[in-house]
């Protein structure tokens, strides 16, 4: 092994106990909270603080949604990071995860603050908030850009937008069948419409087709974690938006998960938009600044 393929797998190793890290702190809080903290930690609609919507995002209140938080995280930052691996500069990634992170969490409290108890007054004062799932919806948001951003630069525009409309279409479908944000006559037309786009455009390409099989399989590798992060995305979104009581009783939030993916999403553009005004930056002419090569 080369020293450069030696330090590429150290930096793996050590970004990898970063992101699991995350989950340590989860695990270790539900755990080991003295009981008296954990009721300060709290984020609660009578008297919610900015300190409160952000460790409230730590707290659970069972291990069912402790366990929920933590499988969910961990396969959205997986598919993530697998995606990062294909990019030429991977600090955006970074950027984005460290932007989610400190973000999410009151974005997701402050608009359900806003809505439930100023809006429509559909909370008491004692209500309390707490969980993980408006960060890992935010992290669904950065897998959503960053499957845009990577089938675009690999495959051109139209692959991106192939890409995120696959997703939308995908979600609206998934969301049909399995919440009661869409009814089961809006999946049919749905599916309808796609099994027809399918069948239109497999008859108009048929002759191609075997070209396009070929050309899939060589690019297998790259294609591979689009297509994963995808599938990620639309299961994601389909268990978010679940407008019904779980098994403990509690409401699932779709304000707050809406909120945090929406977040997710700025972040994540806003950190690849300014990447590459900065790229650009540094090839006008009589720039002598470098560019890096991460």
């Amino acid at each position: 092994m080369s020293r450069r393929q030696g330090a590429r797998t150290s930096t793996d190793a050590m970004e990898i106990a970063i992101l699991s890290g995350v989950v340590g702190v989860l695990v270790t809080v539900h755990f080991f909270l003295p009981e008296a903290l954990r009721s300060q930690f709290l984020f609660t609609y009578g008297e919610p603080t900015v300190v409160s919507a952000w460790t409230a995002a730590i707290l659970h209140d069972s291990v069912s949604h402790l366990a929920s938080s933590v499988t969910w995280y961990a396969i959205v930052m997986a598919s993530a990071y697998a995606l990062s691996m294909t990019w030429t500069r991977r600090r955006p990634f970074w950027f984005a995860v460290v932007g989610c992170l400190v973000l999410a969490p009151p974005m997701t409290k402050l608009v359900d603050y806003w809505l439930l108890k100023v809006q429509w007054n559909l909370v008491a004062d004692a209500t309390t908030a707490r969980g993980f799932s408006g960060v890992v919806s935010a992290f669904g948001g950065l897998l959503h850009v960053s499957l845009a951003r990577t089938a675009t630069a690999k495959y051109g525009y139209a692959a991106g937008v192939a890409t995120t409309g696959t997703i939308v279409l995908g979600a609206l479908s998934a969301l049909a069948f399995t919440s009661a944000i869409l009814s089961p006559s809006v999946a049919v037309v749905l599916c309808a419409i796609v099994a027809s786009a399918i069948g239109i455009w497999i008859i108009r390409n048929r002759p191609k087709i075997p070209t396009w099989r070929a050309w899939a399989w060589s690019q297998r590798d790259g294609l591979l974690p689009i297509v994963v992060g995808c599938v990620v995305v639309v299961v994601l979104l389909s268990q978010l938006f679940q407008v019904q009581l779980d098994e403990t009783g509690r409401f699932v939030s779709v304000i707050a998960h809406g909120t945090g993916f929406a977040t997710g999403m700025i972040v994540t553009v806003s950190v690849f938009l300014t990447e590459y005004l900065g790229h650009r930056s540094t090839k006008k002419p009589g720039n002598r600044l470098g560019t890096s090569t991460e």
